[in-house]
């Protein structure tokens, strides 16, 4: 499974590195599941499927998506050595761009990518990111405490060999954060999605 790239190891670029590049995704999707006989659970189960960290997260920060009635742990995550972003295993979780900004920097892109499910776990953090609208609010809690709130400004959906890596993973401007998920058809073939989600928001 998978958003971006599967984490296989702990090889985390310098924070001065370049974006990561696309890369296919591995994620399976509930059609796949269901021919597998672990069909993914339904929408309405998705906030009771993501709610609760896995027991190995200690410390984590908290992602909130207030419309949604989700909060998904949030973990660092790096690069892969062929350029492509690590995303957490678990599915409940998500993962911030570490060599990226943080939430607060005040410029910068705050990536934050995250599974659409899985055919083990059902419903990922990120099921139902496309329902965001603009204007919803994105909350992040850092383990600190630190609090930071945004506000949706658009959802866009790309073909993942045209995802616009410079745009999303872009550290000049002001801040804003960049949600990042999969979409579109199910390959497979590749078993992998076609397409990735992409939220962006402002900071309130």
């Amino acid at each position: 499974m998978g958003v971006l790239a599967v984490i296989v190891d702990d090889d985390r670029s310098p924070r001065s590195a370049a974006p990561p590049a696309p890369a296919t995704s591995s994620t399976t999707t509930a059609a796949a599941a269901r021919e597998q006989g672990t069909e993914a659970a339904p929408a309405k189960a998705v906030t009771q499927a993501v709610a609760v960290a896995p027991s190995e997260v200690t410390g984590a920060g908290q992602l909130r998506l207030p419309s949604l009635q989700v909060s998904a742990p949030v973990t660092e995550v790096g690069v892969r050595s062929d350029g492509a972003l690590e995303v957490p295993e678990h599915p409940s979780q998500v993962g911030w761009w570490a060599d990226g900004a943080a939430p607060g920097d005040g410029r910068g892109s705050v990536v934050i990518d995250g599974h659409v499910d899985s055919a083990r776990y059902g419903p990922g953090a990120f099921f139902r990111l496309r329902d965001l609208d603009e204007g919803d609010p994105v909350e992040i809690v850092t383990a600190a405490g630190d609090r930071s709130t945004y506000v949706v400004t658009a959802l866009r959906q790309f073909p993942k060999d045209e995802l616009p890596w410079a745009e999303v993973f872009s550290q000049e401007g002001p801040e804003r954060l960049v949600l990042v998920t999969c979409g579109g058809d199910f390959d497979r073939t590749r078993r992998s999605y076609t397409d990735n989600v992409v939220v962006f928001a402002e900071p309130v």
